[in-house]
């Protein structure tokens, strides 16, 4: 593959990466896996985007708690490999699960227990406006929820949408 097109990927999913606060080498390191069809060890990583080992090593372990990469062996071989998940989809998913868990559950959580808090005492706290904001979360949540619960019907229902031009 070029190395243009390449550079040209990783750096946009760099940029997009970090739009979405995720951090521009974790996305890059998550860039170079996606748009190459082999593994790689950290130290081509650290030689092919020219950051250091440790931030590889990082970006690495960060990758792997949210299930997109996996780690390979290759035969007669002892370094460790990476490799990113073979099925967009399911990287989808999996970044999906991650960020429900780590951002939209505890967010939900804690506007139910300033809700409880705050009808005990409502004084000067926009009681109603917190409750809409419970419920608001709370559809999403559901909504969530059930898309994670069944992948074919989240793409049975993206098939149904209008194709864009």
């Amino acid at each position: 593959m070029n190395d243009e097109l390449i550079n040209q990927f990783i750096e946009t999913w760099g940029t997009m990466g970090s739009a979405w606060g995720v951090n521009n080498s974790v996305a890059r390191v998550h860039g170079l896996l996606i748009i190459t069809d082999r593994p790689w060890c950290i130290d081509e990583i650290v030689e092919r985007l020219q950051i250091s080992k440790s931030n590889v090593s990082t970006s690495l372990k960060e990758l792997r708690s949210w299930n997109v990469i996996r780690k390979v062996f290759l035969p007669g071989d002892r370094r460790e490999f990476y490799a990113c998940e073979p099925n967009a989809w399911e990287m989808l998913f999996n970044i999906m699960r991650q960020r429900k868990k780590r951002e939209l559950d505890p967010i939900l959580a804690s506007i139910s227990s300033t809700c409880e808090q705050a009808k005990k005492a409502p004084s000067g706290i926009a009681v109603d406006r917190l409750a809409q904001m419970k419920q608001m979360l709370d559809v999403f949540d559901n909504l969530a929820t059930l898309a994670l619960k069944s992948e074919a019907q989240v793409k049975a229902l993206v098939s149904l949408l209008p194709k864009r031009k």
